[in-house]
């Protein structure tokens, strides 16, 4: 996303530069991540153990992914379920919630009693709101152990622990170290039409400011900035982000921007909104979107920001560095033309190293074959068969081994089935990640300089538990969409500070008092456990 893109990363991060939910892979030119492997969980089951499940039924499972439907989508899943058919006797239907109105439309299938077995969550995406509402399924080591084995051998411990809520796991976590940073592709030829120099654009969030005005100025039928990953708080967190050092976000309060000091161990929760910076943001936003910067429909655009830029229509994009370095090989191949370079926009500030939390997999409390859904899920995120298909494609057609025999190179259809573009992050895997040949020239040092800054938040492993603000959350998040988001693009009908004093007016009568006083109530409860 996120996110998109997503406006559940980096302090003051814009949501065009998405954090798209794809990691940053620990490699060199590069490589699959060279992390320590993972310790077993539990010890790994005998095959008879595994062997327990009954497998005689054919089954159907249902599984909603986040983001949109790559065109050879059908085609590489079509693969996927003959192997299925043949480990497991099942097959898997795929449906997309689109980033346009995923956050709409995710409660909705636990509030209408949809009929499906497993769904994509994140510490940004539904986990602790579904799971504390009794949406998902509770996944113990027992289970593990009998329809997962491999998983139980191989996940990181603590992947298991940081999903648990009031103690109890809900998800599979994805079982990768992920480094949390933006990395922003611009337009080569156009830094040089308009003699801009890519270290001094990237360099301050007023210096991109620059290649915008430019790009609005002299290019007709391309936006600086386009897609749905400007969505929500956009250029408000983008813009003062030098101003809130060291400062993340924290996952788990539904749309509500929560934030805290990582290095200041007697920090308390913020909401965003009520910063100065995010008044700050919203006056720089409200004049670059006067200075047609981005679309004045930009609010409703359903089209991705990656979509956007691979088809010529922005002059940026930005994500986490896996995301980037997929995007910009196709692109690169598409169009040399326009000589794509990859710049970091941390503006020096410190990247986090994000939980496993961050992507996952959770199984559907009413789900009639979980234990199917377990043992699919034990393929997807051990078996390099599936792992590849889903991340990748099929060999051959969307790409091939390169000559090293383990990294990639990408054929022309990999353009219909992006690496990584079809949701698979919930069952990434450290062991299996390939690299992609004709990545990004710089990945190592972008990566490596990343690395220096990396910090460990004291908080990286804090599940809130909504439970008792459920009500007041839904309250907040129809403020954000009504009122606070039109601010976040820029959309003024008075004066800033006029405008943000109504919205925080209407936050805190629909209850974002009482929600940080919750959240930070149980931050002093977390904290004080971890220092006995």
């Amino acid at each position: 996303m996120k996110k998109s893109l997503n406006w559940k990363s980096l302090v003051a991060v814009p949501m065009v530069l998405t954090l798209a939910l794809a990691g940053c892979s620990s490699s060199k030119t590069p490589e699959p991540a060279k992390t320590t492997e993972p310790a077993g969980q539990t010890a790994a089951p005998t095959a008879a153990a595994a062997k327990k499940a009954d497998t005689s039924k054919e089954v159907k499972l249902k599984m909603y992914l986040l983001g949109d439907k790559p065109k050879d989508f059908d085609l590489v899943y079509g693969e996927v379920n003959k192997l299925l058919k043949q480990d497991i006797n099942a097959t898997v239907d795929v449906s997309f919630l689109s980033w346009g109105d995923w956050q709409q439309k995710y409660p909705l299938l636990f509030a209408s009693g949809e009929d499906f077995d497993l769904i994509y969550t994140a510490n940004w995406a539904q986990y602790n709101t579904q799971a504390t509402k009794g949406g998902f399924l509770e996944i113990t080591k027992d289970m593990l152990n009998q329809y997962a084995p491999k998983t139980a051998a191989s996940m990181y411990p603590e992947s298991y622990e940081q999903a648990k809520l009031n103690g109890k796991t809900f998800m599979l976590p994805m079982n990768f170290k992920e480094i949390q940073g933006v990395i922003t592709l611009f337009r080569g030829d156009l830094l040089e039409k308009y003699n801009l120099d890519v270290k001094d654009v990237s360099s301050t969030p007023m210096n991109m400011g620059k290649y915008f005005e430019a790009v609005a100025k002299g290019e007709k039928g391309l936006l600086p900035i386009n897609g749905a990953g400007l969505q929500w708080v956009g250029f408000t967190q983008y813009m003062p982000k030098d101003k809130m050092k060291n400062w993340f976000e924290i996952g788990g309060a539904g749309n509500l921007s929560v934030w805290y000091n990582a290095t200041d161990k007697d920090s308390k929760a913020v909401s965003y909104y009520d910063t100065e910076q995010f008044v700050e943001g919203v006056k720089v936003s409200a004049e670059w979107a006067n200075k047609g910067y981005w679309s004045k429909s930009a609010v409703v655009n359903k089209t991705t920001d990656n979509d956007a830029f691979k088809n010529g229509k922005a002059a940026v994009v930005g994500g986490n560095l896996s995301t980037m370095n997929s995007l910009y090989t196709t692109v690169s191949k598409e169009h040399p033309e326009w000589k794509v370079v990859a710049a970091d926009t941390n503006f020096g500030n410190p990247v986090d190293l994000k939980p496993f939390i961050q992507n996952g997999v959770a199984i559907n409390k009413n789900s009639k074959n979980p234990e199917r859904a377990l043992m699919m899920l034990d393929l997807f995120r051990n078996d390099p068969r599936y792992f590849d298909l889903t991340f990748y494609g099929i060999k051959g057609k969307h790409y091939d081994l390169a000559a090293d025999g383990k990294s990639i190179k990408l054929l022309p259809d990999s353009v219909n089935f992006q690496p990584e573009g079809a949701c698979p992050w919930g069952w990434r895997d450290d062991k299996l990640v390939r690299a992609i040949e004709g990545g990004i020239p710089n990945y190592n040092e972008l990566r490596d300089n990343m690395l220096k800054t990396a910090i460990t938040a004291p908080l990286q492993s804090f599940n809130f538990d909504d439970s008792k603000v459920k009500n007041e959350l839904a309250a907040v998040g129809n403020v954000l969409t009504q009122y606070v988001k039109p601010l976040t693009f820029g959309v003024v009908k008075s004066d800033v500070d006029t405008e943000v004093k109504e919205v925080r007016k209407r936050l805190e009568e629909a209850g974002s008092k009482k929600i940080m006083d919750e959240m930070n109530r149980q931050i002093a409860e977390f904290l004080a456990a971890q220092k006995k």
